[in-house]
């Protein structure tokens, strides 16, 4: 089965580890913020103090000096420029605050307003005449008082300026996430892909393989948990091996056993067949011992067949392209003197020149084989078995009869598995091509009914080349 990349370990492990950054960078933005802006209002409040405690001296002195009963003083602005910053313009010119946000009152117990500054109300600010601080709808106001507690001096800030100062430092803090958040997707990207190099170096050299192969996986790797991984396989696949040599081995020795014997009682019942009277009550029985002798002989060439394959049989020897007509026609001579089943083959000796394949010539014989005996024995007897060459690496062999169902076509290649046909065999035959064309590379497939017709069966073999 396939993987998606959702499905995959390197999007899991980013997609968890981006959030787990991102979400402990907001946290710590937020923490900042909530920082600043508590630092922010004691450097405000610090600063009202010190205004107040600064200018009290000098306001009180100007009262003093220009105090008219029934007016409210308005305390003079410097004549000189206050500089508060210079801007990154190349024209030489400095940055001027004309934003005089700070505001102050001078108020006696009555609560009048005795001196302002120039961007203060006349009306009195909404703060009680008490030391300290005070909040109305819009100002933060300090309020300190003179020693014999006939003067306050209150001095103000708007609380639109405070939360403005503030906004723009949480804003300061948010906006770096914007180009880091991508920034830190691609390095944890690079990181992860680097640091699962030797999973996926794992990964090829298990895919690499054939069926068959079950050789040790070859990893010299430090890192721990992928040594771990790689011997953990290793063991497995030793173990498989183990148990897949035993069953080859019993398969393969059982039925090398049995052909002598098994030959021997064939040889002993055919000639009782021809001992036998014409019409002896035994001799039906005698036939029928034959007859299933020989499906027994049949069946442990098969198995013998099957040994091989799964013993990992099939590609060259040379590891090039083998010439495979002469084989080819070999294999069809001997099925047609054999005379099996009374069919007839359908082929064009001239077309197999051109057949060539990375494949052993005794494991292509296999195949060829069991296709064509597969042919022959369920195929019908009003057409031929036709073996087609197409191109230099793909042999066709279809017959006629009855088509096969979708749900039986789909299992065919299983052991042991037989179409609804009432021909004898084996079941092991299309198993025997399917496990041989895996070790090569090659494809095997059937089609019922054939290509362009209503009926029939066909097996198209496709050879792997080097």
């Amino acid at each position: 089965m396939k993987l998606t990349a959702q499905n995959s370990l390197q999007f899991t492990l980013t997609k968890r580890l981006t959030i787990i950054v991102v979400l402990f960078w907001i946290i710590g933005a937020i923490f900042a913020a909530y920082t600043a802006r508590h630092e922010m209002e004691e450097g405000a409040d610090t600063a009202l103090i010190e205004t107040s405690h600064r200018t009290a001296t000098l306001v009180l002195d100007y009262l003093i000096t220009h105090q008219v009963a029934g007016e409210i003083l308005v305390m003079p602005e410097p004549a000189f420029e206050i500089v508060f910053g210079v801007d990154g313009d190349d024209d030489g010119d400095d940055d001027v605050d004309d934003d005089d946000f700070m505001q102050y009152q001078l108020r006696n117990r009555a609560g009048d307003v005795l001196l302002r500054s120039q961007n203060a109300p006349d009306t009195p600010f909404d703060a009680p005449l008490a030391a300290g601080f005070a909040n109305s709808d819009n100002l933060r106001v300090y309020t300190s008082v003179t020693t014999d507690g006939a003067l306050f001096m209150q001095v103000a800030e708007p609380t639109e300026h405070r939360t403005e100062a503030i906004i723009e430092t949480v804003v300061s803090q948010f906006t770096p996430l914007i180009f880091l958040v991508p920034i830190t997707i691609l390095a944890i990207v690079y990181g992860i892909s680097r640091g699962l190099a030797p999973v996926r170096q794992v990964l090829d050299e298990i895919e690499a393989r054939g069926e068959g192969n079950l050789s040790p996986i070859v990893q010299d790797d430090p890192i721990e948990e992928i040594h771990t991984i790689v011997a953990a396989v290793n063991r497995l696949m030793g173990k498989l091996e183990a148990a897949l040599s035993a069953e080859r081995s019993f398969t393969a020795n059982s039925a090398h056993e049995l052909r002598t014997p098994i030959a021997v009682a064939l040889a002993q019942t055919q000639r009782l067949v021809l001992e036998l009277p014409q019409d002896h009550p035994v001799q039906k029985r005698a036939l029928q011992t034959e007859a299933a002798l020989k499906r027994l002989s049949r069946l442990s060439e098969k198995l013998l067949q099957l040994a091989r394959a799964e013993a990992g049989v099939g590609t060259s020897p040379t590891g090039e392209n083998q010439k495979l007509g002469a084989t080819l026609a070999l294999v069809i001579e001997d099925i047609k003197r054999a005379g099996a089943d009374g069919g007839v083959i359908d082929f064009d000796p001239a077309t197999a020149d051109m057949l060539e394949a990375n494949i052993d010539q005794d494991a292509f014989a296999i195949c060829m084989r069991n296709l064509i005996e597969n042919a022959l024995k369920h195929g019908g007897d009003e057409e031929p078995v036709k073996i087609t060459i197409r191109g230099s690496d793909t042999i066709c062999v279809s017959n006629g009869g009855a088509p096969v169902s979708a749900k039986d076509l789909s299992d065919l290649k299983a052991r042991f598995k037989r179409s609804n046909s009432k021909a004898d065999g084996s079941g092991l035959g299309l198993a025997i091509v399917e496990t041989i064309v895996r070790n090569t590379n090659g494809t095997l497939t059937l089609y019922s009914p054939r290509p362009d017709k209503a009926d029939g069966f066909e097996a198209e073999l496709r050879l792997h080349q080097s």
